[in-house]
């Protein structure tokens, strides 16, 4: 008994201290978004809201920001990016629990039995969304979804067919690109662009990493070299043009 009481007395001493020890550590130090390149403008500066003021592409600007979201793990950009764009596009919605079942596109419920039969949300969670995957994901929910690899095109094409996609509501465009190309940490990256600014040539991403980087503009001639970088499976980013069906 006295063995006992003693190995309990000696725990319990040894359990206050910690707590006590970690009372008097100080709070770990706030996490920070990462610097911008200088290539590139954040929306929140001066320079960025100033091109917002201007920006003559802008239709899509408000649905999405409306329904601007980050993403839930590292690998998520894709899901998040389509959640955004689903529920800007105002299509019929699920319920969800924490939208009290009055429908919103989040990035649990935009994985479906039909998007498993293409690639498991397993597969997206360990290595992300490949564009291909993107498009296809998207076509599951009901609306249209064309593909498009830089390689395909030029820069000049991208500028004029983004610049028509983002001055009509209802369609909107997605961007897959490399980040390290343009200055910014890690590699592929998916995100909604939500405006064009002809004067200075560049285009507004609503970056879904927003613990990184805030939204940012960035010159056509960078966004198109970003995507002009091939995979690892050989083949270059690019981008999705996304709308409702016709028909």
């Amino acid at each position: 008994m006295g063995l006992r009481y003693r190995v309990k007395h000696l725990v319990s001493r040894l359990g206050y201290e910690l707590v006590e020890a970690r009372r008097q550590m100080p709070p770990p130090a706030a996490p920070v978004p990462l610097d911008m390149p200088a290539n590139l403008i954040a929306l929140d500066s001066a320079e960025g809201l100033q091109r917002l003021r201007e920006a003559d592409a802008i239709a899509d600007y408000v649905p999405l920001s409306m329904h601007f979201v980050t993403q839930d793990t590292p690998t998520f950009c894709g899901p998040a990016s389509m959640s955004m764009v689903l529920n800007a596009l105002g299509i019929a919605r699920p319920g969800t629990s924490h939208s009290d079942q009055h429908g919103l596109f989040d990035q649990n419920n935009i994985f479906t039995r039909q998007t498993h039969s293409i690639t498991p949300r397993s597969e997206i969670r360990r290595s992300g969304t490949p564009l291909s995957t993107l498009g296809r994901f998207f076509e599951t929910h009901g609306v249209d979804a064309k593909t498009v690899y830089a390689s395909t095109v030029t820069a000049d094409v991208f500028r004029d067919t983004a610049r028509r996609v983002l001055q009509t509501p209802a369609e909107y465009l997605v961007v897959n690109y490399n980040r390290a190309e343009v200055g910014q940490l890690s590699g592929g990256h998916i995100s909604p662009v939500a405006a064009y600014h002809s004067d200075s040539d560049m285009f507004l991403i609503l970056d879904v990493s927003r613990y990184k980087y805030p939204p940012f503009w960035i010159t056509a001639e960078d966004l198109f070299r970003a995507m002009n970088v091939k995979t690892g499976a050989g083949i270059t980013h690019g981008y999705v043009i996304v709308g409702r069906k016709l028909n």
